[in-house]
């Protein structure tokens, strides 16, 4: 079958840009063809807050594409069609993520509708957004109603799809776990090698928030744990912070200074290429993720790719893939107390080796088979 993606994809960067990339491979791999209508553009630099848009990694996935799409330029909407009608595939697959984008996703969706036969699926991150704007929900049902089937990656994005466009119980939906990234190679560096290139001791506690910085990942609420972290596993604990900032990282500097454990983070405020992403997630003991709000995260599945247990906050789905005491721990947002407790329990208790094996042990599940299948079945 010819199966063609619509979304951001190499020069582009981001976790959305390099899923795209895996799915494209992985389809392939099935003997499907497939072709990325790619974002020309992503976002307006007006809008964009970190420093390029553009991919620096020297790792990149290697596919076909088409560079059309700009998401606020309708005469971009009407090319991409034209190379949809003009080759006409069996499926359209669209990673939809925010409602800013909607408009464009939708006028490509109609014309595809009106004009061909391709099947249109959603492969949905979020329904609703994290940063609320003006009109989002009606934007959101502009672009599904064009939708023959929708694939979500948690039972909350299941469940907000059903409240937010109630048509789509009567479609094609079909929920799957969030594959791994295991794009990213878990043998081009030791565990010491990865601590030594980032000048990190040997016997040092390695907590790992890895990411870009926004407030809803709540790394404040981290920052404020770290000194009752410290206090309870002592002065050889390491909060590695590696992310850009998408706000200004004054405040999270003041957050650090202010609690004295400027000895205790490090801090790598930028995009970490591909070919590093290992490096640190080989060098961490423990992934952190504090967030206030969530549907699903795709660093955890990047974690679970290197066996890395995780420490989330109970909110959206992040409690249907971290297992409490199996595969690392939940605790409730907004609280530094509960989440350095967590941390300290799991050094104490000597928990890493453990949790490692569960992980390696329940891996299968987030292979790509069944989101494969998924996007197989709604495409006929």
């Amino acid at each position: 079958m010819t199966i063609y993606l619509l979304g951001p994809f190499y020069p582009l960067r981001g976790g959305i840009a390099q899923y795209i990339g895996v799915l494209g491979k992985k389809l392939l791999q099935r003997e499907h063809k497939v072709k990325i209508l790619s974002f020309k553009k992503q976002f307006p630099k007006i809008l964009f807050p970190g420093r390029t848009q553009v991919e620096t990694s020297k790792d990149v996935i290697e596919l076909a594409s088409h560079p059309v799409f700009v998401p606020w330029n309708p005469l971009s909407w009407f090319r991409t069609f034209s190379v949809i009608r003009r080759e006409r595939p069996g499926a359209l697959i669209i990673k939809y993520w925010m409602p800013f984008f909607a408009p464009g996703f939708a006028a490509v969706c109609a014309l595809t509708k009106w004009f061909t036969k391709t099947r249109i699926i959603f492969i949905i991150d979020n329904v609703i957004p994290h940063e609320r704007i003006p009109f989002d929900r009606i934007l959101t049902r502009l672009c599904f109603r064009w939708g023959d089937g929708y694939i979500v990656q948690s039972q909350v994005v299941q469940d907000d799809l059903y409240m937010w466009f109630p048509e789509a119980k009567k479609r094609n939906v079909r929920l799957t776990a969030h594959p791994l990234y295991d794009c990213y190679s878990t043998e081009t560096v030791s565990r010491e090698e990865a601590r030594e290139k980032l000048g990190l001791n040997q016997q040092q506690k390695v907590l790992l928030f890895f990411g870009l910085i926004r407030q809803y990942k709540g790394l404040q609420v981290l920052l404020d744990a770290m000194p009752e972290i410290i206090q309870a596993l002592g002065s050889d604990v390491r909060l590695l912070i590696a992310g850009e900032f998408y706000e200004p990282e004054e405040k999270y500097r003041s957050r650090i200074s202010d609690s004295g454990i400027q000895g205790e983070v490090v801090l790598e405020n930028r995009y970490i290429p591909n070919e590093e992403v290992g490096t640190y997630f080989k060098a961490a003991d423990l992934l952190v993720l504090p967030y206030l709000s969530a549907t699903q995260s795709g660093v955890v599945q990047v974690a679970y790719n290197f066996e890395l247990p995780v420490i989330s906050t109970k909110v959206g789905g992040l409690p249907e893939v971290v297992i409490e005491g199996q595969t690392g721990y939940l605790v409730p947002p907004d609280n530094p107390a509960e989440l350095a407790g967590a941390v300290a329990d799991f050094f104490n208790q000597d928990k890493s080796a453990e949790m490692k094996r569960n992980i390696k042990d329940i891996k299968q599940q987030y292979s790509w088979d069944e989101m494969l299948q998924a996007v197989e079945e709604l495409s006929v």
